[in-house]
């Protein structure tokens, strides 16, 4: 709803958020917009720590990214499957889970949308929408080069130009160059000699060029290409309670034996074999890559009294993961996943109107098509041939036609009622093989169609020259689609109906900057993943409530402070959710459950949604001859997090708070700045990701991700 500290004003801020450009303060809808200017002051490089500055987001690396707003995400993390916050690139849709965590760079402004946004932005956007929207080209010569370094032998530089041709054309092109050692030492020795010396490193190369074309006629055009590859070792994990690991401790429900030293080291073999199997899973450079294309046309034209625009999109992705199972150096169990896909995507936008009514009329296509290697080898330590393999392919293709109609009845009042309608097909084929001594094979061809409408009705009021309040009712939908992990039927769509109700302010001369807003959320048919019997099964619970409020606050006192705040309450509960429990098969029947789904989890938490999110930021500037030395210290705190729907207290992370802090030099006119940074100032040691493994099936252990410790450095940059 707000921008973090950084721009004088909100008002200042012109957001997308309703395919229209308008003030971030008279949008109708919970958003938060971080500029560029407030992502290089704040340090955040990435979409892993956006959620530093943005309440109810929360992003995580595990397999792939997880990302969740009000508690609303993922759980099928295969081709066939998609998340459920719609994650965009320059407005062009990523339907991919891996690709939805990158580097960030040149970046005009990220928009976080909060809630379904099923009208406007379509298909998989039930928690929400992310759009990054990177600076475009401009008529004029300017440039940029940053260069970092800091602790784990990291290095980051960064470059910028943008040129302009002459007759209306211009050019613009970024690079980036992110590298540093892991967080987490693998004392393998073998593994040490193939690469894997280290795990949680950065190993980052990414590019993107553009040309756009704009004369002052009625025609503009902007073309623009990317390429992302990140080659660095993945998140390293510790065991919570695998047989033999020392010790046996509940890290998220109260005190710990794990210490940092002992989370901060591992003894993992990589293996790259599937014994049993004549499959080979590549080379050592191969498995832990993730490869990205990205490719742009922005087109309008403007008709006098409407303008029509063209978004078209491809993208390609490859994704590969290998997961050392077993946390171990004995060969016990690994994971692997190998995907590719490539998407298309056109979406046509009409927008006019005139006087008291405004209208957008918009159609959409996508298509999508991938292919995926998943296997897991259980070698139980003898390098038995024991295997599972998965050969699948997947196909999505959907069109959509939605419109919206704004009326203004008083100068103070706006109603906007709109409707998406959405028709999906999808199918997925795949080879499911188990070797357990006897081969059995299984080739599920599964087929499906899916259609939806999602309707939008605002009410708009502008009760003075700067308060707002807007009430909301917006349907969302997630598609449904197929687990390739499992031998298992599709799994339906989820559907949510949500309520708002929000305040816009700012006053003492725009200088303070007051938003509130809360909400209410019907939920069904919740796409919910868990372990049985070495299957990693996704099914479709029944209901759930979710309720909160969000409150974000800026200030600007003087021309030498800012201060900044946020609040997201949350309570995100099944209201029936009838399921089994591998951990706990002689349950007893809930009442309304039957035996083979005995146990009803009404009243647990939803997975990823703390009761409590908050942030604060504050930052004072002291002068110095023309420039200024800033002073900025961020913290953010996040209350209990369950990762399952069970609850269980071994698969949580207990509330903590992470502090940052950073000192930049800026000269006069902002040409040249140099800056000091510590991230995670009080080192502190927490998960940001526990799994629930089947590795030691019929054992459920918890398989927990340590996220970053303390990191400090230096940046320098200079612009033209």
């Amino acid at each position: 709803m707000t921008a973090a500290p950084g721009a004088t004003s909100n008002d200042d801020i012109v957001v997308t958020a309703q395919r229209r450009s308008e003030s971030i303060q008279t949008v109708p809808i919970s958003i938060t917009a971080l500029t560029g200017q407030t992502l290089v002051k704040a340090g955040i490089q990435d979409t892993e720590r956006l959620a530093t500055l943005t309440p109810g987001l929360i992003v995580q690396r595990s397999v792939v990214g997880k990302v969740s707003i009000r508690g609303v995400g993922n759980e099928n993390y295969t081709i066939a499957g998609d998340p459920g916050v719609a994650v965009h690139s320059d407005g062009v849709y990523v339907a991919r889970a891996a690709a939805g965590l990158f580097d960030l760079f040149d970046i005009a402004r990220v928009e976080v949308l909060r809630g379904p946004q099923g009208t406007l932005y379509g298909r998989n956007a039930t928690g929400g929408v992310i759009n990054v929207i990177p600076n475009a080209p401009v008529n004029r010569i300017e440039g940029r080069v940053a260069v970092e370094v800091s602790n784990y032998s990291g290095r980051r530089i960064e470059g910028i130009i943008n040129v302009p041709f002459g007759g209306g054309f211009s050019f613009r092109a970024a690079g980036l160059g992110n590298f540093r050692d892991g967080f987490t030492k693998n004392t393998n020795a073998d593994a040490r000699a193939r690469g894997f010396k280290s795990f949680d490193s950065k190993d980052v190369l990414a590019g993107r060029a553009q040309l756009a074309f704009e004369d002052g006629g009625p025609f503009k055009a902007r073309a623009m290409v990317e390429m992302i590859e990140d080659e660095s070792n993945l998140p390293a994990y510790k065991y919570l309670n695998r047989p033999g690991a020392l010790p046996t401790a509940d890290f998220g429900g109260g005190a710990s034996a794990f210490t940092p030293e002992f989370l901060r080291s591992v003894n993992q073999g990589i293996e790259l074999q599937i014994p049993g199997s004549g499959r080979s899973v590549g080379t050592n450079d191969d498995v832990f890559k993730t490869q990205q294309f990205g490719a742009s046309l922005h087109m309008s034209y403007d008709l006098g009294s409407a303008a029509l625009s063209s978004i078209t999109g491809y993208r390609r992705t490859k994704f590969n993961y290998l997961d050392d199972g077993d946390g171990s150096d004995v060969f016990y169990v690994n994971y692997l996943q190998q995907d590719k896909s490539r998407q298309f995507s056109e979406e046509l936008q009409l927008n006019g109107g005139g006087g008291a009514f405004e209208y957008l009329l918009g159609a959409f296509y996508f298509k999508e098509t991938g292919t995926s290697f998943i296997a897991l080898p259980f070698t139980f330590g003898f390098n038995l041939p024991f295997y599972i393999t998965i050969d699948g392919t997947a196909r999505t293709s959907a069109i959509a036609g939605f419109g919206e109609l704004r009326w203004k009845p008083t100068d103070a009042l706006k109603i906007t009622v709109g409707a998406r309608y959405s028709h999906e097909k999808r199918s997925a084929k795949y080879r499911y093989e188990i070797n357990f001594g006897a081969p059995f094979v299984a080739n599920p061809d599964l087929h499906a169609k899916f259609n939806a409408f999602t309707p939008r009705l605002v009410v708009d009021y502008r009760a003075a020259r700067d308060i707002h309040l807007y009430a909301s009712a917006t349907r969302g939908f997630k598609s449904g689609g197929f687990n390739l992990l499992a031998i298992q039927p599709g799994f339906a769509p989820e559907k949510v109906w949500t309520y708002e109700a929000g305040v816009k302010t700012q006053f003492a001369d725009r200088k303070v900057t007051l938003n509130a807003n809360i909400f209410y959320s019907k939920y069904k048919d919740i796409q919910v993943g868990q372990i049985v019997n070495l299957q990693s099964v996704l099914t479709n619970a029944a209901k759930a409530t979710l309720k909160g409020a969000e409150v974000e606050f800026s200030a600007r006192p003087s021309r030498e402070l800012e201060l900044g705040a946020t609040l997201a309450y949350l309570i995100a509960k099944y209201d029936k959710f009838c399921t089994g429990d591998p951990s706990n098969p002689t349950a007893p029947t809930s009442p309304g459950c039957t035996a083979a789904n005995p146990i009803d989890l009404k009243g647990n938490t939803f997975p990823r949604a703390p009761k409590w999110s908050l942030t604060g930021t504050a930052s004072y500037t002291i002068p110095v001859g023309d420039g200024g030395i800033t002073l900025r210290g961020d913290a953010r705190y996040q209350s209990k997090t369950y990762f399952t729907q069970f609850n269980r207290p071994l698969i949580s992370q207990k509330g903590y708070t992470v502090v940052n802090g950073r000192v930049t030099w800026t000269s006069g006119g902002g040409r040249y700045s140099l800056s000091g940074f510590v991230n995670n100032v009080f080192d502190k040691t927490y998960f940001s990701e526990v799994l629930e493994s089947g590795a030691f099936n019929p054992q459920l252990v918890g398989q927990a991700y340590v996220a970053a410790p303390r990191t400090y450095g230096l940046s320098a940059a200079v612009s033209f």
